[in-house]
């Protein structure tokens, strides 16, 4: 699951909160070789800790049980990716979008089968067509921003944020059939994101952080091309030398939050306790699931169906991953709900969703 672009403050106000204090690894008996053999999964996948590398993370039941990073965080600087270090968690973000839609939904503030038309100022004609439900899975047909951005000459290094970006989705037109066929824009969570804020009456920012981010304890902030307080840095990679990658856009929705690998295992418990939006939540997760058919295949995902902001793949287990300047993750949650895994990058590493499916499985077998 891909985003090439986006970060957040929103309606100008950014929160942020200390990434740091999350519940520590719980400790294990004497002969559980887990640990160790979690510690092997990622010195295999950053074999050098002198370049850029990853932090990871497993979550047992809503409790850290194991994490730790390895690389540099900052090249310039020689700091070292730690267990704390805040990455951009890139598409990783997208399911804290689509459960703020299913938590207004279950308060009756909207419904999936709402028109997007309802929700926009002198709407284009098209957008009577399109609902919310086929924003959140990637039905619509609609063109990616960055791609409809950057055919108007505005570059990844060119000053962009939410209003330009909704402007040229709204100034386009689906390409595919409505509600035909599973294609992935990162369009449609931004324009979900503007839903979010017209029905609340809050920057998206607002609303993440006072219905999820707060309540459950969680050290996560949304923010978009601004660093927060530790962050890791990206890199590009060509022939062996590494350079800084970083774009001002702006936009939010389909990605921009920042938070450590460890934060994000522990709010995976909310897909096992349902403690924020209760069982319809829950039940939006999966429900009205889209196949992606063959689409992801080249990202290591043979098949599964696409719901709300997450995949479900076909043993129950949910998955997405995200890839933004060079931050890539992958997160993943096992089919009893009981154990997640979140792996992150700050450079091109190709076998971190292989990683997280070695962790869970250490993890879960």
């Amino acid at each position: 699951m891909h985003r090439k672009a986006g970060l957040c403050t929103a309606g100008g106000v950014m929160v942020v909160v200390a990434l740091s204090g999350a519940v520590g690894p719980q400790a294990y008996a004497a002969g559980d070789d887990r640990e160790k053999r979690s510690a092997e999964v990622l010195q295999k996948l950053v074999p050098s800790a002198d370049g850029p590398g990853c932090a990871a993370a497993v979550g047992k039941r809503g409790q850290v049980a194991w994490e730790a990073g390895r690389g540099q965080a900052d090249l310039a600087t020689g700091r070292a990716i730690t267990s704390k270090t805040p990455f951009d968690m890139a598409s990783n973000s997208k399911q804290f979008t689509a459960d703020s839609v299913l938590l207004l939904a279950g308060r009756h503030q909207l419904a999936l089968n709402d028109p997007l038309s309802k929700y926009l100022d002198n709407p284009p004609a098209w957008t009577r067509d399109v609902t919310l439900g086929d924003l959140m899975r990637h039905t619509s047909g609609i063109p990616d921003y960055q791609d409809l951005l950057e055919d108007k000459g505005v570059g990844l290094t060119d000053p962009a944020g939410q209003q330009e970006a909704i402007s040229a989705i709204l100034a386009s037109r689906p390409e595919d059939p409505l509600g035909k066929r599973f294609s992935y824009s990162n369009s449609n969570y931004v324009l979900l994101a503007r839903v979010v804020e017209k029905v609340s009456g809050k920057p998206f920012a607002t609303f993440l952080q006072q219905e999820f981010f707060t309540p459950l304890g969680l050290s996560m902030t949304l923010s978009p091309a601004v660093d927060v307080p530790g962050k890791a840095k990206s890199y590009d990679e060509k022939d062996g030398s590494f350079t800084p990658n970083s774009s001002p856009w702006k936009q939010y929705g389909d990605g921009s939050v920042q938070t450590t690998p460890g934060e994000l295992v522990r709010w995976a418990d909310n897909y096992r306790t349902g403690r924020i939006g209760g069982a319809q939540l829950l039940a939006g997760v999966t429900e009205g699931a889209v196949s992606v058919g063959d689409v992801l295949r080249r990202r290591g995902i043979e098949e599964g169906r696409y719901g709300a902001g997450m995949l479900l793949l076909p043993d129950k287990s949910l998955v997405h991953r995200g890839d933004w300047e060079q931050f890539h993750s992958t997160f993943k949650v096992s089919p009893d709900r009981n154990t997640a895994v979140t792996v992150v990058c700050n450079a091109d590493a190709p076998d971190h969703f292989r990683a997280a499916n070695e962790l869970l499985d250490i993890w879960t077998k």
